[in-house]
């Protein structure tokens, strides 16, 4: 929710009301959000970990969102719809196109709100954990099992590291080996794949993106040309008789 762009422009069947309401809450949030960081030292633990925690569940929302694939999520829906023609499985992709795109802004809006929160040692230090860490790290790194990256705004993905350039140098010494660890071994990691093997992978996902449009598109024509072949017969007969 942070992460959308708020109006308050009226959207056929949702009501004037219910967005205002939206829009307040998230205004509120946002504004709770800024003045924990603000004054994190003077605020008690437990009010700054239950915004912190809050925050991150609404990262993790974006990124279930973000992260969905365009070619698996448009085959799940060939499975499970009927037969309504192509022309409306070529809007149905289009749609699922945009509509990944436009959470994957979303995903960067709120890292840049979010960069802004991490302003004191004493938020970096609670977000230097385990649970905020391997979220940024999977926006910034994570695959999809074909090799392209889980976010594709190159965007959405610098910012994710910039929040943790912000929150890496607050751990303190008693973090876990383990864990610095893994985040470095992930950091080299996405060095390597963003060197070699992502070019190669988002390469050959834009090929196949391109191929199932124009699948489609032949799909469009076809039922086209099988309209005008039965009007034809049907005009044919009608003189006959």
């Amino acid at each position: 929710m942070l992460g959308q762009p708020l109006q308050l422009l009226q959207k056929p069947g949702v009501s004037q009301l219910s967005t205002a309401l939206k829009v307040a809450s998230t205004r509120l949030l946002q504004i709770l959000a800024i003045s924990t960081g603000t004054y994190a030292d003077k605020l008690s633990p437990k009010v700054v970990q239950s915004l912190l925690d809050l925050l991150c569940s609404q990262l993790k929302n974006l990124l279930s969102q973000a992260g969905v694939s365009v070619l698996s999520a448009g085959k799940d829906q060939e499975e499970t719809k009927q037969e309504d023609g192509a022309e409306t499985d070529r809007k149905d992709f289009r749609a699922l196109i945009r509509k990944q795109h436009t959470a994957e802004l979303h995903l960067g809006d709120f890292l840049v709100f979010l960069r802004r929160v991490v302003s004191s040692k004493a938020i970096q230090s609670r977000m230097a954990s385990p649970k905020w860490t391997e979220v940024l790290l999977n926006i910034a790194a994570q695959k999809c099992c074909s090799g392209v990256p889980l976010v594709g705004n190159l965007r959405t993905r610098l910012l994710a590291l910039h929040v943790l350039e912000a929150v890496l140098p607050a751990c303190d010494a008693n973090m876990e080996d383990d864990q610095m660890t893994q985040v470095v071994e992930r950091l080299f990691s996405l060095l390597s794949d963003c060197m070699w093997e992502a070019p190669i992978a988002q390469a050959k996902h834009s090929i196949q993106i391109k191929e199932k449009v124009q699948e489609l598109k032949l799909q469009v024509g076809n039922l086209l040309y099988l309209h005008v072949q039965v009007h034809l017969h049907l005009s044919e007969c009608l003189t006959v008789l």
